[in-house]
């Protein structure tokens, strides 16, 4: 079961959040305090695994697991960040999140005009959307 979705430029700023089978939220009420949240602990868990990883000091964090959820993540070299939160079945979904980036993210947004990463403001692509939603619904971890 996919439960949300983020994207992040490289300075922290979430340009798009999308939320699915989410079965628990705590931080409703501030919705900017959990985009603050995750993207520090996908900051800190990096650095970690890059410096146990040692050599250019660049981890290649792909996913953790929890017990109640597991977390895909995938950068691209330009600094965005995408993250997909799932249920522990899901499996490895990093396939899942360069096909996103790869075939939705850069033909709906990047070759976009008005799309400008750095700026840091949240994508309002509604075609973008669309094909996001129908290629999540379209995959059997789901629901």
């Amino acid at each position: 079961m996919i439960f949300n979705f983020y994207i992040f430029n490289r300075n922290g700023k979430c340009l798009f959040y999308k939320e699915w089978n989410r079965p628990q939220n705590t931080l409703q009420h501030d919705d900017g305090e959990e985009k603050r949240l995750m993207f520090g602990m996908l900051y800190s868990l990096q650095e970690l695994v890059g410096k146990m990883g040692g050599g250019d000091g660049k981890g290649a964090l792909q996913s953790f697991t929890t017990d109640s959820y597991t977390l895909n993540f995938f950068e691209t070299a330009s600094g965005l960040r995408f993250v997909l939160n799932t249920d522990n079945r899901a499996g490895d979904l990093t396939a899942i999140l360069r096909h996103i980036y790869g075939n939705i993210f850069v033909d709906l947004v990047v070759k976009h005009p008005m799309f400008e990463p750095k700026a840091g403001v949240p994508l309002q692509l509604p075609m973008f959307e669309e094909e996001l939603e129908k290629y999540m619904k379209s995959l059997p971890c789901f629901v």
